[in-house]
């Protein structure tokens, strides 16, 4: 497969370039009356019917202010105080409430990021779409049935009539954001913004919403305006790229030329962390010559032996983990990769004792711990051998303490320092992870998702662990802190801390890893050196995640209708 980036907003543009102009926004500056300053300065571009347009930038870059002000639903105190924005030939700056719930819908639409949040959680899926068409439409109840469960087939979600009459509960966040994207085509608008719809989502499922969006956009003549604060995303899907930064414009072009000759040092950022730490690093690859492998002769510290997890569901009782075996050596970093649901969490868990395996066998460091009591998984989990990184921070840190007594206390915990001591050991791992000392006195709430999840690792880095165990700690953060985070990891990685790396992308686990492990439904169905998973997946699951992956070349994708028939192959095979 070529490396070469295809330019397809040439392509459409030689095609046909007399396209309609559908949205035009000239100079917009948005407002915060609380401050009076403006926080996003001079946008400036035009969507045409039937494209693509990305945006793309860190979390607080105007992303979404600015698709707030095109819905003409900006945050209370927010105003467009600069500028022009033209949809469909109307000046929507001087819009009254009624005509914009005329065009809302119609015209345009939204899907944000987290599904769950638009839609009522005691309503059926199927009704709350129903009722948007017989209130839109003015259909009769029969027919609005008929057309919504057309439409939840229209975004290939695979038995409508079961999620027709499911609650948003019920359904995962995949399922969850096809429903909505099928409320917000439910009345045929002409452009799409779709906010963020990937983010923290399985890589396959993440794959399966930008190809549907992209099939939407080709049978339904839909416009298109994709924001995500990772460029591989959009550089997947997107005719022309913006990239946005503190709220103002720092680069706009194709996305091909984009993507091949940055000129802002921000865009050069957002490409090289693609090819410092994603599967860009490995990708086209050729395989060196073939050498006999050596012994590693480095310590074990982590041994599974045939761990099996269940868990009792109201209906039946679910294993989680089936027969799963692997290790861990000294200095090593190994990813675990897998879809949600698929055992990851539950291994990890199982090795810090939040879960008891139904079978098998785990030792940490030479010791057996699988039939530990809870007053010796105290004094082991006090010695602070293994720790533990959760996914969400915020969840994980006591909100009412400060940082300095977050950190100082598992060191309080297991005795034996002095008050100068633990002080001592605190800067130390503060400056680790490149943090400043001034943050000390604040509280959790008073810091950024990037700061946060670097003192949740610091504090698993207090007690000098042999082994830390990560879990998700990237996905939801944005591509600036992602890197802080993987440059991080990769540094106590040269430090000889052994890490276990626990993702659903792929992409992230290739920068910071030697070796992944693959799971699928609760088994290890693939273990290999991290080149190997990469560019000679011999799975079908491992194929499809390796195919999903974005990145920010097209070398090593396979194509939408590829992965579709991975897909059926390995259900079939299931």
């Amino acid at each position: 497969m070529t490396a070469e980036i295809i330019d397809r907003s040439q392509i459409k543009a030689a095609i046909n370039p007399e396209r309609d102009t559908v949205l035009l926004l000239d100079g917009v500056n948005i407002r915060n009356g609380m401050t009076g300053e403006d926080v996003v300065r001079g946008i400036s571009f035009r969507l045409r019917k039937g494209q693509v347009v990305g945006i793309v930038g860190e979390s607080g870059s105007g992303k979404t202010l600015t698709c707030r002000s095109i819905l003409g639903i900006l945050p209370q105190l927010f105003t467009v105080s600069k500028g022009s924005i033209s949809l469909l030939g109307h000046d929507v700056l001087v819009l009254d409430q009624k005509q914009w719930t005329q065009l809302r819908g119609t015209s345009i639409t939204a899907v944000f990021q987290d599904p769950g949040s638009y839609l009522n959680p005691s309503i059926k899926v199927g009704a709350q779409i129903a009722e948007v068409l017989r209130t839109k439409r003015g259909v009769s109840r029969h027919e609005a049935e008929q057309q919504t469960l057309r439409l939840l087939e229209d975004v290939r979600l695979r038995d409508p009539e079961l999620v027709y009459g499911q609650y948003p509960f019920e359904l995962s966040g995949g399922m969850l954001q096809r429903v909505l994207i099928a409320a917000a085509i439910s009345l045929g608008p002409q452009i799409l913004i779709a906010d963020e719809v990937t983010t923290a989502l399985d890589v396959t499922v993440q794959a399966e919403i930008l190809d549907l969006l992209v099939d939407l956009k080709e049978r339904h003549g839909l416009s298109l305006i994709v924001v995500s604060h990772d460029l591989a995303v959009v550089a997947q899907v997107c005719d022309e790229v913006l990239v946005l930064r503190d709220g103002e414009v720092v680069e706009k072009g194709s996305t091909a030329e984009v993507l091949r000759r940055p000129k802002h040092e921000y865009t050069r950022l957002l490409v090289g962390e693609h090819q410092l730490y994603g599967l860009e690093r490995f990708l086209g690859a050729k395989p060196t010559t073939a050498k006999p492998k050596l012994v590693d002769s480095r310590p074990v510290l982590i041994r599974a032996e045939g761990i099996c997890v269940s868990y009792d569901t109201k209906r039946s009782r679910r294993q989680a983990l089936r027969d799963a075996t692997f290790s861990l050596r000294e200095g090593e970093s190994v990813g675990v990769i897998g879809e949600t649901g698929s055992g990851k969490s539950t291994l990890a868990r199982a090795l810090i004792g939040l879960v008891a395996p139904s079978k098998g066998q785990i030792s940490i460091a030479g010791e057996e711990i699988t039939g530990f009591n809870a007053a010796r998984w105290r004094d082991f989990r006090r010695r602070g051998i293994i720790q533990y990184v959760f996914q969400d921070p915020l969840r994980s840190l006591d909100p009412e303490v400060t940082i300095a007594e977050t950190l100082a206390e598992p060191l309080q915990l297991r005795g034996g320092l002095s008050r100068t001591e633990i002080q001592e050991r605190i800067a130390f791992r503060l400056e680790q992870v490149r943090l400043k000392p001034d943050l000390l006195d604040r509280f959790p709430g008073e810091l950024s998702g990037g700061q946060r999840q670097r003192i949740a690792v610091a504090r698993a880095l207090v007690t000098e662990p042999k082994v830390l165990i990560l879990d998700e700690p990237v996905s939801a953060l944005d591509s600036a802190n992602r890197v802080q985070v993987l440059e991080i990891l990769n540094s106590l990685r040269a430090s000889g801390t052994s890490l276990m790396f626990i993702s659903h992308d792929l992409g992230s686990v290739a920068g910071v890893t030697d070796r992944v492990i693959v799971l699928y439904r609760g088994s290890i169905v693939e273990s290999a050196a991290t080149d190997d998973v990469v560019n000679r997946p011999s799975h079908l699951y491992t194929r499809l995640l390796v195919g999903s992956a974005p990145t920010v070349t097209s070398t090593g994708l396979i194509d939408r209708h590829s992965r579709q028939e991975l897909r059926e192959e390995l259900e079939a095979a299931s």
